[in-house]
């Protein structure tokens, strides 16, 4: 049996062919996968698991930044974050020398404490700082500063990170990698697999639709978007968040 899922694993990484669901169907308590999706950029999947066995996959990203790399998000919770330490060490195998988190929520920053420990700097919003101290959760030990102000952006090495304001959740920031023209939207942008906004209970839904708006003007030239749950896609994804929004306002 672990012989067959190993090759049904395999399978799917060399193929190229597999998507979150195919992972969601192999996967085991405290797995992680990476995979690559462009030239020195991971997509890290983690997954939380329901009380009725279903489980929810959760997005971040790995870059390498020469002969390092920077991770964006935690993997969802402590023991996952370190099964995803684990999995760079052994197919990467480069030093993680910083790290993003997105917003609060414990799929983005959960296992900060497990960064930390092995020494790697984790950055983040400023009130993403404010919040995890408020909740008792784990906490981001440095932030930039200059995110507090709406609008603002900032270069995270060769990453551009910038706060678009209030939107999923009142934290949320975001990345871009102008190289490979990739968005890395977290939880303000929805998959289209999503049939609502989900969790708006720490957001600010008016706002995050100018934010959606705003990035379907300002991100026209992208390849490809990544949200915090689910399948990467285009430009067709924020479209789609704008709609889930507006169905959400009626």
């Amino acid at each position: 049996m672990i012989f067959k899922r190993i090759l049904g694993v395999l399978f799917f990484v060399v193929c190229g062919v597999f998507t979150q669901s195919s992972l969601a169907n192999i996967h085991a308590e405290n797995e992680v996968f990476i995979t690559k999706i462009d030239e020195g950029v991971w997509l890290h999947t983690s997954f939380y698991v329901y009380p009725n066995g279903t489980t929810f996959p959760s997005n971040g990203l790995i870059v390498r930044e020469g002969q390092s790399l920077t991770l964006i998000d935690t993997a969802w919770g402590e023991l996952q974050t370190q099964q995803l330490l684990s999995v760079i060490k052994t197919e990467i195998n480069l030093p993680i020398t910083k790290a993003l988190v997105t917003h609060a929520h414990a799929d983005r920053a959960s296992g900060v404490d497990v960064l930390e420990a092995r020494g790697i700097k984790v950055y983040s919003h400023p009130l993403t700082q404010q919040l995890t101290i408020e909740q008792g959760t784990a906490v981001p030990n440095n932030v930039i500063a200059e995110l507090a102000t709406a609008g603002a952006q900032v270069k995270f090495g060769s990453l551009n990170v910038f706060s678009p304001g209030p939107g999923h959740a009142m934290d949320n920031i975001m990345v871009w990698l102008p190289d490979k023209r990739i968005l890395y939207a977290g939880c303000a942008v929805r998959a289209l697999q999503s049939n609502s906004v989900g969790n708006i209970a720490h957001g600010d839904i008016h706002s995050w639709l100018k934010i959606t708006q705003q990035l379907k003007n300002d991100y026209k030239i992208l390849r490809r978007v990544v949200p915090g749950h689910g399948e990467i896609g285009g430009f067709d994804l924020l479209s789609h968040t704008e709609k889930l929004i507006l169905n959400q306002l009626k």
